[in-house]
């Protein structure tokens, strides 16, 4: 199986250099590790968490290694990775379903690439990400609160080795997408079963008006869904949704025949739970003309009730 070096460099203002601690270098690696894996299955399903036992070609393009550490300043952790067309070469052989699913020759170091950079750039409406993933990206911060200010990975997407960046930036970018995400809704849909992919759990259904939802079987095997393939079917489940508010994709209960059931139910849903809100935006520092310190000091105590109520009339 065709393997590529990946270098992850890690800088901080301590110059750990090959002398890192072996606190934060095992949050790096605990956090690198699961930041391919995620960004992996969300490549192929269109979901970065799943329940269940991870299926061998999953494990396979999942497989890196830590082969050195070295460094003067900077702290830089190289790893092997497999090729993704050789590692899942079941699923390359399958048509797409999933418009993210990466080049063969990349490998999860890359695909992680291309996540970082749609975070970085704070998209909306980026399919390279859902909250699952968002939320761990900014607990990321937890590596720079261990003592390094950014995270930089060597990828090879357009055939030239570059680097995606992780710091402190990237962490709020990540934090203010995932808030902004609307909650996934319970939903019915309605539509033509145009794909099914046993692999994955995934398919994908055609509405009335032609667009494509794709979705994955959260519980049971999609492939008792075979023989509804090409028929109209009738989705139960929730559908999860972008940081624009655009569906990225359907989380089925079950997929049911849909034979008779009205067009009303064949169309995108729009959240209706709206956004979710930072609790550190409602947070506001008190000074000494805001908050408390607005009113304490200024009452005698012996006011009357009258005079009391005037001087809440005049600081409102």
């Amino acid at each position: 199986m065709p393997i590529v070096h990946h270098a992850v460099r890690l800088s901080s203002p301590k110059g750990f250099g090959r002398r890192v601690p072996p606190a934060p270098l095992g949050v790096a690696l605990k956090q690198v590790d699961a930041a391919v894996r995620r960004s992996v299955l969300m490549a192929f399903e269109g979901r970065s968490v799943t329940a269940g036992r991870p299926r061998a070609w999953f494990n396979a393009a999942c497989d890196i290694r830590l082969v050195d550490v070295e460094g003067n300043a900077d702290t830089t952790l190289h790893f092997e990775a497999p090729e993704l067309g050789e590692a899942a070469a079941e699923l390359y052989l399958q048509a797409e379903l999933w418009p993210t699913r990466p080049p063969p020759g990349w490998t999860g170091f890359d695909v992680l690439a291309g996540v970082l950079q749609d975070v970085g750039d704070g998209n909306p409406d980026s399919e390279r990400f859902d909250r699952p993933l968002l939320q761990h990206l900014a607990h990321f911060g937890r590596l720079l609160d261990a003592g390094f200010d950014a995270l930089r990975v060597e990828e090879h997407r357009t055939g030239v080795p570059g680097e995606a960046v992780l710091d402190r930036a990237t962490v709020e970018t990540a934090r203010k997408l995932s808030a902004s995400t609307p909650r996934a809704q319970a939903v019915r849909i309605a539509g033509l079963l145009d794909m099914v992919r046993v692999s994955t759990q995934s398919f994908a259904i055609k509405l009335d008006d032609g667009e494509e939802i794709r979705g994955v079987l959260t519980a049971g095997s999609v492939d008792a869904a075979g023989v509804l393939l090409n028929r109209r079917v009738l989705v139960h489940g929730r559908a999860v949704y972008r940081p624009s508010g655009r569906i990225l994709r359907l989380d089925a209960e079950r997929i049911e025949d849909g034979e008779g059931v009205s067009g009303f139910w064949s169309r995108i849903p729009k959240p209706i739970f709206g956004r979710r809100i930072d609790p550190r935006a409602l947070y506001r520092p008190q000074t000494a003309t805001t908050g408390v310190g607005a009113i304490f000091g200024r009452w005698p105590g012996d006011e009357t009730d009258e005079e009391f109520d005037q001087a809440i009339k005049e600081l409102s």
